[in-house]
């Protein structure tokens, strides 16, 4: 994973989303610039689809409560229609960027982290969507804890 510099990072809350509340229904869409390297984390009740580009470079997560527990669980399109590029590149490229995608969340809603600090604890389930078994699956990327900045 490459060092994430946090001003690089930036931050939308929307809709009547807060710095510290609430945590079920927050719901994030990560975008980036190849230009800057600058990473985007709109936060709301849905998923930013005004910032979604015809790339789909995306990455969207929600707290999810379940009967095992609290998962921050999201998604990313590998392939499928209106997705142009090589499904395996695209594949390795979001596995590989993850771990930055991650560092770039928990850096953008540190705040409901501190207040919150057991959440840290949550697991992480990216799956990704593609219409090859061999790419469609869901990955558990660990605590989001783990992508604390230092």
């Amino acid at each position: 994973m490459r060092e994430l510099s946090p001003q690089k990072v930036f931050v939308q809350y929307r809709d009547n989303i807060k710095p510290y509340d609430p945590i079920i229904g927050r719901k994030y869409t990560i975008t980036h610039s190849d230009i800057t390297a600058e990473l985007f984390v709109f936060i709301a009740n849905n998923y930013a689809t005004d910032q979604i580009t015809s790339i789909h470079d995306d990455v969207k997560l929600g707290w999810e409560q379940t009967q095992s527990g609290l998962f921050l669980i999201g998604s990313v399109l590998i392939d499928g229609t209106d997705v142009s590029g090589n499904s395996e590149i695209r594949n390795r490229i979001f596995y590989t960027e993850m771990p930055t995608a991650l560092t770039a969340l928990r850096q953008a809603d540190r705040f409901i982290f501190q207040k919150y600090s057991y959440i840290d604890n949550t697991p992480v389930l990216i799956h990704f969507i593609s219409e090859n078994p061999t790419y469609d699956k869901t990955y558990n990327f660990g605590p989001i804890g783990n992508y604390k900045l230092l």
